[in-house]
């Protein structure tokens, strides 16, 4: 009786010591607004009290909270570039879901002048770039994290007038809804140096039930802000913390904020007038805690047709860390003859139960670096419930009930479907593909083939494949033919068995190096005019050895009709103009550090940073199938793009060739030339003033450099054109030129050599309000030991054309 007694004496105590505790705490809760668009504003200044050490900031949703000993009767709202909101509550006012709306003032990043002494914004920058390794969440040793990711796709209307027909009809379809919705939860864990794996667990779009696409659109914005460059799209711009910033951009004090015993320092950035490099503006929030950034707004300087806007909110985790909370991107861009209708797309990340310094082993990670799990498609409500932040509004579940009423009507996974055959060069009907790259052929020689590949595809039989393709060349009068059998045996480690029979044409000193190439259309091979008819039997294993390797194994055996006047004469030996091999051949491709992700019904390579290195050995066997010649022959190619701050970007390629005994011409090395005079375009990765043919090896190097300044070098207003330099360099020698009759070469033991500058984007044309086609114009020129007497015949003069969306 007693016990109970003090018991309960104990939970009255209690409950008054918590009813005292909770009747001393005051809490407020609401979003922020811009008053004229009704966008949230991320990363305001909210105030309690009129007492700067109180207060809170708004997250990237423009929503905030904060929890108060004492009463709250004032809140004020600051933010650059915008007027000042002081809102005052009286006696049982509400303090919650409060909508505080801001209306810009008339503030403007003025034009830097600069005055004596040292510009008090750049210690505080200097400090940040000195700690920018210990605040970098990518220089962790390792971390695994979840996120949950939501884009919502919208159309949103220039300041002119829109037709109130479109209008109407907006409203019809979409019915007071979005116009697309995509949610997504992942999983995320990375281990230094940069090996990465992200499993998207659940997706979930408005009109689709398959969603392959998805991998591709977990990247729109940087995982950090501090990153050397910041690449958005196609164009790498310099990061305002980067290092030599400080005489790249002007940074002012614009705030100073308390929390709790941090201050956070607002600077407002942007390039310094008169510096020509790819900028952005906005604000950095730099807290005194290791001197980090805790948000951050960023957008392109000067904007290009596709509007964007970054916002980054980071978390002090466990104490130790700084790392990713929120990440926000806003993109805007309108079509062109769209009446003044464009299309945004507002995405969100948020990101939790991170993990610091996890025990992760490399033979953890999958070959893809971002990847479906196998029931990512059809997670359930309790799912999505449990990984939302907060629960779908009503538009947003009304979207949802409309678009996908208007999938299932326009069937819109069909329209996904053929666009993953697209894809592949491929075009699905029912059980079978139609092959576009057997389809339609052009070349110099041929002219246009008609005909038709046909293969069975997973349909009918899900890993085994048989088709073939016929067509006929216009302009040769000849039918071309073939059949494969092509068996998938793991789809992961990309082993694929394939058996196939072809009578057709192959360019003369054609490179196997070509077969890890995914590239079906190429110009220099539609510029191709001396061929081999080639009838060939091939047996192929391709298969992915370990991570970043890929291997190709065939043995072929072909007859050969060259479709051009030569004969093989060796000594002793009849002089052959058709002959036979069998061979043997190992390729290897590999991408260290390169980026696989699983999209699209594919495996996509995303590039490396680092050296790619490909090769191919084959082996000539003379008597094995009637093969007429015994040789080694080895092709090599190693090649690198990488992109320099303040330089641009540069690409190196070294090609090498060895063959040890004499082979017929089409077996030889002769495919770096790309000059012709009919045909003046700029064809990257050969020489530019070498004609077809021109040069003859059995033996050969070649060095391709290539350096675009972009428009770094010279901008004016929308005129921006990038310049580009180039030298390539090339030796080789041929053992036995006199083996070779009735057929015109040259041979290049004394060394080839040609410069260029090439101007691209001298005239860009506006292409759908989207991006720009570029047209340019660059002149090259040969020198030294083979170069010609008459100076005019050195010359090259070859258009380009680019694509970029500024």
């Amino acid at each position: 009786m007693s016990m109970n007694r003090d018991l309960t004496y104990f939970l009255v105590f209690l409950a008054s010591v918590l009813s005292n505790t909770l009747s001393g705490q005051f809490s407020i809760s609401g979003s922020v607004f811009d008053k004229s668009t009704e966008e949230p504003l991320a990363f305001v200044n909210v105030i309690v009290n009129d007492s700067p050490l109180t207060g809170t900031i708004s997250d990237v949703n423009g929503r905030f909270s904060y929890v108060s000993e004492k009463e709250i009767t004032v809140i004020s709202c600051s933010y650059v570039g915008y007027e000042k909101v002081t809102h005052y509550f009286e006696p049982g006012q509400k303090f919650h879901d409060l909508s505080i709306r801001m209306s810009a003032s008339n503030y403007q990043f003025e034009e830097v002048v600069i005055k004596a002494g040292e510009n008090p914004a750049n210690r505080i920058i200097r400090k940040v770039i000195e700690n920018k390794d210990k605040n970098n969440p990518e220089k962790i040793a390792s971390f695994t994290y979840t996120s949950y990711n939501k884009v919502i796709y919208d159309f949103v209307f220039r300041d002119t007038i829109v037709s109130d027909s479109l209008l109407f009809m907006l409203n019809e379809v979409f019915q007071d809804g979005h116009v697309l919705i995509m949610e997504s939860v992942a999983n995320r864990k990375f281990t230094q140096p940069d090996l990465s794996e992200e499993v998207i667990q659940g997706v979930k779009v408005s009109g689709f039930k398959h969603t392959s696409f998805a991998p591709l659109a977990t990247d729109m914005q940087p995982f950090s802000f501090y990153r050397e460059i910041i690449p958005i799209f196609d164009i790498n711009y310099i990061n305002p913390i980067s290092q030599g910033s400080l005489s790249k951009y002007w940074f002012t004090i614009e705030d100073t904020l308390y929390q709790n015993t941090d201050t956070i320092f607002v600077l407002s950035y942007k390039p310094l007038k008169g510096k020509n490099f790819e900028g952005l503006k906005g604000l950095l929030y730099i807290n005194t805690n290791t001197y980090a950034i805790q948000n951050v707004i960023a957008t392109p300087y000067v904007k290009g047709l596709i509007d964007i806007n970054i916002q980054q909110q980071y978390q002090f985790v466990d104490g130790k860390q700084w790392f990713p909370a929120q990440l926000n991107f806003e993109m805007r861009m309108f079509p062109q003859g769209s009446e003044g209708l464009g299309v945004s797309a507002n995405g969100v990340s948020y990101i939790d139960s991170v993990l610091l310094l996890p025990a992760l082993k490399r033979k953890q990670f999958a070959l893809d670096a971002v990847y479906m799990a196998p029931l990512a498609n059809v997670r359930d409500t309790l799912f999505w419930r449990m990984h939302r932040n907060e629960p779908l509004n009503d538009k947003e579940l009304k979207t949802y009930q409309v678009i996908d009423s208007l999938g299932e009507k326009y069937k819109f996974d069909g329209i996904l479907g053929v666009a993953e055959k697209l894809a592949k060069y491929r075009i699905g009907i029912g059980l079978f593909d139609i092959d576009i790259s057997n389809t339609l052929v052009f070349n110099r020689y041929e002219g246009l083939r008609l005909g038709l590949g046909l293969y069975t595809n997973e349909k009918l039989i899900k890993d085994f494949s048989v088709g073939g393709f016929f067509g006929y060349g216009l302009k040769d009068h000849r039918w071309k033919y073939g059949g494969d059998l092509i068996w998938t045996l793991n789809e992961n480690r990309e082993v694929v068995l394939k058996g196939s029979y072809q009578n057709t044409l192959f360019e003369v000193g054609h490179s196997r190096l070509q077969t890890f190439s995914k590239r079906q259309y190429d110009f220099r091979s539609w510029m191709a005019y001396r061929m081999d008819q080639v009838i060939q039997s091939n047996l192929n294993l391709i298969f992915r050895a370990g991570r970043y390797a890929k291997v190709n194994v065939s043995i072929r055996q072909a007859e050969v009709r060259p479709q051009y006047e030569c004969q093989f004469v060796a000594p002793g030996k009849e002089a052959l103009t058709n002959y036979q091999t069998t061979d043997i051949s190992l390729g290897l491709r590999y991408a260290f550090k390169e980026k696989l992700i699983r999209s699209m019904g594919q495996r996509l390579e995303l590039g490396t940073d680092y050296p790619i290195f490909s090769m191919f050995y084959t082996a000539g066997i003379k008597g094995l199938l009637e093969g007429q010649f015994s040789y080694n022959k080895i092709e090599a190619r190693i090649e690198q793009t990488f992109y320099t701050k303040s330089l641009g970007k540069t690409k190196i390629r070294v090609d090498a060739g060895y063959i040890d005994n004499p082979i017929p011409y089409g077996q030889l090395f002769t495919g770096e030339g790309s000059y012709s005079q009919n045909i003046s375009i700029e064809i990257k990765n050969y020489f530019q003033t070498v004609r077809l043919y021109e040069f003859l090896s059995d033996q050969y190097v070649s060095l391709l450099f290539a350096h675009s300044f972009e428009s770094l070098l010279f901008r004016a207003g929308k005129f921006r054109p990038h310049i580009t330099i180039s030298q390539n360099i090339g030796w080789g020698r041929l053992s036995h030129p006199e083996y070779h009759r009735f057929v015109d070469f040259k041979t290049k033991e004394k060394g080839l050599y040609e410069s260029g500058i090439q101007f691209d984007n001298l005239l860009k044309i506006n292409y759908l309000n989207v991006a720009y086609l570029g047209f340019g114009l660059g002149a090259y020129c040969r020198y030294g030991p083979y170069a010609s007497n008459q100076f005019g015949d050195n010359l090259a003069y070859k258009f380009s054309m680019t694509f970029a969306t500024k």
